[in-house]
């Protein structure tokens, strides 16, 4: 699950610097100046990430817990919006978030 994890994080990460809107050029990383809240959500992906990378599976299991938990809580239902009516980026962050909060419920009920 740690490798799922990663792959989620790390392809929400690449989501917030391709276009998100389909046809023109914003990405979520140019809006960094208008709002502190993009770092936020970048720092959300690259967190899980990081960990999933260099740390053992429970603490890279709670840093993901906390991560996807924020986007999942900031995005909610938006997530499959994004995925559904998005540009690349969007559809990316989107999937990223659903898919990892599903990785990460999935390694909190794993047995080791």
């Amino acid at each position: 699950m740690k490798n799922y994890i990663l792959g989620f994080a790390v392809l929400g990460l690449i989501g917030c610097f391709l276009p998100l809107v389909g046809g023109g050029s914003v990405s979520l990383f140019d809006l960094h100046h208008l709002a502190w809240r993009t770092w936020l959500i970048v720092g959300a992906f690259a967190a899980p990430a990081v960990a999933a990378w260099r740390a053992p599976a429970a603490a890279a299991t709670l840093v993901a817990l906390a991560a996807f938990g924020y986007l999942g809580l900031r995005l909610g239902p938006h997530a499959v919006d994004l995925v559904l009516h998005a540009g690349i980026g969007g559809k990316l962050i989107g999937a990223a978030v659903v898919g990892g909060l599903i990785a990460t419920v999935g390694a909190l009920c794993q047995r080791e």
